[in-house]
């Protein structure tokens, strides 16, 4: 009796939690896609937070993930409404993957086309971050934003001294001298340390063009932005990175301005939506699982995952 009891009570649990979940799901969908009075237009406020790649990551420092897939979803939203007169791209995202920061670029860089665009930085718009708001016509930013960072960054992890504590020994198969460049299970020659750096310096030169072709000459100081150090937003003001600091309030009044919008016109949040209930109980967004040795990011600071498993040896317990 006690064991059915005790089966039933926890059917009786999971299915109230089930309920429960798709319960404030709905309703967070239903609250987040309600209409806003346009009175003959409104401004759009495209969410644009976490880090970017091109797929969800189980973990993540900034406790979500952007993907171009997300973005393209969002503009789409905004594009088909003829009330969306002008936009703010809130963005708060230390940047990521090299590839997706210029895929989402460019689905932004099209979105202005159509209409006024204002980026909005708010904590985080380093490196990649910084990359997707060059899409925008004006760039705002919080004072104490961080931001800049113009440039690209790979940590080669070297897993040999690891595997040899563990008693692990790879044994590796190519085709090509050149195959395994990067394998974590043996020390780079000098000939692949160049490639490499090659690849991150060919990688921030796209970067650095994609700045001069948004900001040309408002950028003061090349030699200094170059560094690939970030800025408080104040000091990205100074340099050009930026055209203003303010709060949110300032990027909407001025996305209202370039539509030619009244002052009092209506703002609208647009966000991702959010996970499904499958994906809120068992986690049903597919994820990257293979891993690699040496990626081309566009982030700052650089993962912490990264810099932890950067260890050469490890120490035998004492």
């Amino acid at each position: 009796m006690r064991v059915e009891l005790f089966k039933k009570t926890w059917f009786i649990v999971l299915v109230t939690a089930i309920v429960t979940a798709g319960v404030v799901s709905g309703i967070w969908l239903i609250a987040s896609r309600m209409s806003v009075p346009t009175y003959g237009g409104y401004v759009a406020i495209i969410k644009l937070s976490g880090n970017i790649a091109y797929q969800r990551s189980p973990i993540s420092a900034f406790g979500a993930t952007l993907t171009p897939d997300d973005v393209e979803e969002l503009v789409k939203e905004v594009e088909l409404d003829p009330y969306a007169k002008g936009v703010v791209l809130f963005i708060n995202s230390p940047g990521g993957s090299a590839s997706a920061s210029e895929e989402i670029y460019n689905i932004l860089r099209k979105l202005s086309e159509t209409r006024p665009v204002v980026a909005y930085i708010s904590e985080y718009g380093t490196s990649g971050g910084y990359y997707i708001s060059l899409a925008a016509d004006e760039i705002i930013a919080s004072p104490t934003s961080m931001t800049g960072s113009i440039g690209a960054v790979s940590i080669y992890v070297n897993l040999q001294g690891l595997a040899e504590k563990l008693g692990l020994r790879a044994e590796t198969f190519k085709s090509g001298r050149l195959k395994d460049i990067g394998n974590p299970f043996r020390e780079l020659t000098d000939e692949e340390r160049r490639i490499l750096q090659s690849m991150v310096d060919s990688t921030a030169k796209i970067f650095a063009e994609r700045v001069k072709e948004a900001r040309g000459d408002k950028i003061k100081d090349w030699s200094e932005i170059l560094t690939a150090r970030p800025y408080i937003g104040l000091e990205a003001k100074d340099l050009g990175l930026i055209d203003d600091v303010g709060n949110l309030d300032k990027a909407i009044s001025e996305a209202r301005r370039l539509a030619g919008l009244p002052e009092e016109s209506p703002y609208k949040w647009i966000k991702p939506k959010p996970p499904s209930l499958l994906d809120l109980l068992f986690g049903g967004e597919s994820v990257r699982s293979i891993g690699v040795s040496f990626e081309l990011l566009y982030m700052w600071p650089p993962p912490v995952s990264s810099i932890q498993l950067c260890l050469e040896e490890v120490k035998s317990p004492s």
